[in-house]
């Protein structure tokens, strides 16, 4: 399906990105929607594997030649790049059309202030989302604030996200959950296997900027991982690539420190169908990850969730237990951590058909 005068965007930038907007390009091209893939290449590791995945075609254009982002001084770098188009936002978007993009990044707000300048309409896929903390989670919250000032449309998971956009002039479209629920559910389907792991496993994924590069993470972080593996579980670390360089620093001490516990097992980064099926068959999660909290809400996995607040309210109170890094919460939890299992979350109603059926809408009027 393709409008003549109207052309679509696909922003993405980051590895979460792409696994969440998958599944509504892979809808697109069944559809027959004629969409512009414009990636940022803020993150580069893995991403092929998701497309493959789903049969999503590869981007169309890459805006970076530089390597992912996962430093502060590559991420520094990355910026200036992609401020540069601020001044040349025609050369991004040359024809006026419909962006849409996705989440709490900085490729979010960079393609929601650029599109605006091009003369687009903005969509913004996980709306609504907030902690009402600026700090915290950083730069997140901040990202949102401003992709929702340059947005048109807001495509929120839920009530409580269209809440929190009520009072921004625009479209709001109530979702009822996330697309990662489709990408759930298509990994649920998938024929990947596993490997075997000693039971009971936990499953652990630690990246946050506030997490990783700070003293948080030796002096905090790594002695409750270390009380979670003493309490008689195998921990499977699975390493992004920030966390990975975070523990090699300084000749490796912490790498080695982890490498060296019998009941930590570090591991590389999964790709999305491998990670849903390792960690629907883990006896429970600890990440610091909002996407991470929102697919084990579907999943009704026992969660711990390393942050201090949270920007999202899936699972919360159900299977999701902030953590705050106290020491007595952590030890509560793994000692009762049956008691948060819930049901797996199952809906008729998935929220990338109804994206689908908003841009057939727009390519229509």
């Amino acid at each position: 399906m393709k409008s003549k005068n109207k052309k679509i965007y696909v922003v993405i930038g980051t590895r979460a990105q792409i696994i969440k907007m998958a599944p509504v390009m892979a809808r697109m091209q069944k559809a027959g929607i004629d969409y512009e893939f414009i990636y940022t290449a803020q993150h580069r590791e893995t991403i092929d594997g998701v497309l493959k995945d789903f049969g999503v075609k590869s981007p169309d254009r890459e805006l970076s030649s530089l390597n992912e982002a996962n430093t502060m001084m590559r991420f520094f770098g990355w910026s200036g790049m992609m401020f540069s188009y601020v001044f040349r936002p025609k050369r991004v978007f040359p024809q006026r059309g419909l962006i849409l993009t996705h989440g709490d990044t900085a490729t979010c707000a960079w393609a929601a202030f650029v599109g605006k300048l091009a003369g687009c309409t903005v969509s913004h896929v996980e709306s609504g989302l907030r902690s009402y903390n600026i700090f915290s989670p950083f730069p997140e919250e901040l990202m949102r604030l401003v992709t929702f000032q340059f947005s048109d449309v807001y495509f929120c998971p839920n009530k409580w996200a269209l809440k929190n956009v009520s009072r921004y002039k625009g479209e709001k479209v109530n979702l009822g959950m996330n697309p990662l629920y489709d990408s759930v559910i298509a990994a649920l389907k998938s024929p990947v296997t596993l490997e075997r792991f000693k039971q009971p496993y936990v499953v652990v994924s630690i990246h946050r900027y506030e997490n990783i590069f700070k003293n948080r993470f030796e002096k905090t972080i790594i002695p409750l991982l270390e009380m979670v593996a003493d309490g008689g579980f195998t921990l499977v670390f699975v390493l992004h690539p920030t966390t990975r360089e975070v523990l090699k620093k300084n000749g490796g001490v912490l790498y080695r420190r982890l490498e060296g516990n019998d009941h930590i097992l570090l591991r590389e980064r999964y790709t999305l169908f491998h990670w849903i099926k390792l960690v629907n068959r883990a006896a429970f999660v600890i990440t610091d990850g909002g996407s991470n909290q929102e697919e084990l809400s579907y999943l009704g996995k026992p969660t711990l969730l390393f942050r201090d607040v949270t920007e999202r309210i899936e699972g919360l109170g159900e299977n999701v237990i902030i953590s705050k890094f106290d020491r007595d919460i952590v030890r509560d939890f793994i000692m009762n951590y049956k008691n948060y299992k819930r049901p797996r979350v199952r809906s008729t109603k998935m929220p990338s058909d109804v994206i689908v059926a908003y841009l057939k809408n727009y390519l229509r009027d």
